[in-house]
């Protein structure tokens, strides 16, 4: 899996929306599987990230304790950025379970510690989610690294959608076919394996980080090689129609660690504004099952 497709961006402004607009006792959570650590560092600054890998309250000591069945106390690792910078626009109700950059070697561990316990390490991140659920999270993003490993089938089997930021280009089209024919069809084997029986669907693709006009008709060239394939051999598989324009705003989001709503491009917003809500229609609206 190519990095740098902004997965990460999507991921964390997604979050944040939603977060701005559900009510009641909800609130939503991101999960950051990533050893670089991207989400947690967008929402809380490098130095916030590293006091908290350092005082072991990440994702690393948790899924650690998971996989050895320790006592867990999850609160004592999720983070609510607006608490800890109420000036920089994040929604009250958004929190994280900051990133590790150890994890990556945890992801070996997972697999030969777990399967010796006699569980399957695909569904470690799943059972976690069971237990974060009763604590109000309505929505839980997960923001997986830009492999094919150990890590990113666990964020696969722990999810009921996974979306695909795409970039337009030689690269997005194997990517597309490599996920459709491969990746996905062996991921949900190892998690049916595991004693998962539903199948984490496609919540979509969207094309990210268009840069010229050129790269938009590949887009739609690459959009129409997709409404002919299934996930699944069964799925249909959402093919967003708004696009994701390669715009300054979304550094300075990330290099000001606050939203892209606050960075004051009309134009980022409207796109972005675009995307969510139909994500809002296909995911949290369930539309991509139909």
């Amino acid at each position: 899996m190519k990095g740098g497709v902004g997965k990460t961006t999507l991921t964390v402004n997604t979050a944040n929306e939603l977060a701005t607009k559900i009510g009641g006792s909800d609130k939503v959570l991101i999960i950051d599987l990533d050893a670089q650590a991207g989400a947690s560092v967008y929402l809380l600054g490098y130095n916030q990230q590293q006091a908290l890998e350092k005082q072991n309250q990440t994702i690393h000591e948790l899924l650690d304790k998971t996989i050895n069945n320790q006592d867990l106390n999850i609160s004592k690792y999720i983070i609510n950025p607006y608490k800890t910078n109420p000036s920089s626009g994040w929604s009250p109700r958004l929190d994280i379970i900051v990133g590790d950059s150890r994890i990556i070697n945890l992801e070996r561990e997972i697999i030969s510690r777990s399967a010796a316990k006699g569980f399957g390490w695909s569904l470690i991140l799943y059972q976690l989610l069971t237990k974060l659920s009763q604590l109000n999270y309505s929505f839980i993003f997960i923001d997986p690294p830009a492999t094919l490993g150990a890590l990113s089938r666990m964020a696969l089997g722990a999810s009921n959608y996974f979306l695909i930021p795409l970039i337009p280009d030689d690269f997005g089209r194997v990517t597309v076919g490599m996920f459709t024919k491969d990746f996905f069809n062996q991921a949900f084997y190892e998690i049916a394996l595991a004693g998962r029986q539903d199948r984490p669907l496609c919540g979509g693709i969207v094309f990210n980080k268009i840069k010229t006009n050129t790269h938009a008709k590949i887009a739609d060239e690459i959009a129409d090689e997709i409404r002919g394939k299934k996930l699944y051999d069964k799925y249909s598989i959402p093919v967003y129609k708004t696009k994701l324009y390669d715009r300054i705003a979304y550094v300075k989001s990330l290099e000001e660690h606050k939203p892209l709503y606050k960075i004051g491009d009309k134009k980022a917003e409207e796109e972005f504004q675009s995307f969510f809500d139909e994500f809002y229609d296909y995911v949290v609206r369930d539309k991509a099952k139909g």
